[in-house]
């Protein structure tokens, strides 16, 4: 998950450009997928898909540089856009507790082991073995349809 190459990189470059238009079906993805992020993240990828505001509109009213959210709208498109995080929200349900907490932190909220160790109060071991049995659950389940 942290190291391997999530999806194609050419692919991922062109769909989150921030200067390029973009389709309906990305828009209604990104924001559908986007309700499972915690809000802040949630509400402004719902300001720049869905109600279309330019990351400098955005950052005139948050305060923050321009260049900090445009980096950060990329990596919360690719993290929404990535399988894996589809794969999280669809089967967090039927897992126990402590999976879908590490589940949760690693792939919806993209923290690092240690961050989601800390917020968590467990050991990094821990974490880390969750997240590979999530790994290993992912790359085992049936490959899901990428149009949703």
């Amino acid at each position: 998950m942290g190291t391997q190459k999530l999806i194609d990189q050419d692919s991922l470059i062109d769909t989150v450009d921030l200067r390029r238009g973009r389709s309906r079906d990305l828009i209604r993805s990104v924001a559908d997928r986007a309700r499972h992020l915690p809000p802040k993240e949630q509400a402004l990828l719902n300001e720049v898909y869905a109600h279309g505001k330019t990351v400098v509109e955005i950052a005139k009213s948050t305060g923050e540089t321009p260049s900090y959210l445009r980096r950060k709208v990329r990596k919360l498109t690719a993290r929404v856009l990535d399988p894996r995080y589809r794969y999280v929200t669809e089967q967090r349900s039927s897992w126990r507790p402590t999976r879908r907490q590490v589940a949760e932190a690693c792939v919806i909220e993209g923290l690092s082991i240690k961050e989601a160790s800390d917020r968590l109060q467990l050991s990094q071991y821990v974490v880390r073995k969750h997240r590979e049995a999530i790994e290993t659950m992912y790359e085992a389940a049936p490959k899901l349809s990428e149009n949703n």
